[in-house]
């Protein structure tokens, strides 16, 4: 007969949850160096852009209080 895996609750619980930490670690590296970072946008550098052209932080002027 084929002997089947046996893990006792607290064996089971700490293959449950490494193997959701590894599916995280390894969809991180997806999206952070395969192919799923193109569909990524780098809010800092966005920002610095806006920064650039002036429009980051309402730099249009500042009104005067009356």
């Amino acid at each position: 007969m084929i002997e089947h895996f046996h893990l006792t609750p607290d064996q089971g619980f700490v293959a449950f949850v490494g193997l959701v930490l590894l599916g995280l670690v390894i969809y991180g590296l997806y999206f952070t160096l395969g192919s799923g970072k193109k569909e990524l946008k780098d809010p800092i550098d966005e920002h610095a852009k806006m920064h650039e052209l002036g429009i980051a932080h309402g730099h249009s002027g500042k009104k005067k209080n009356l």
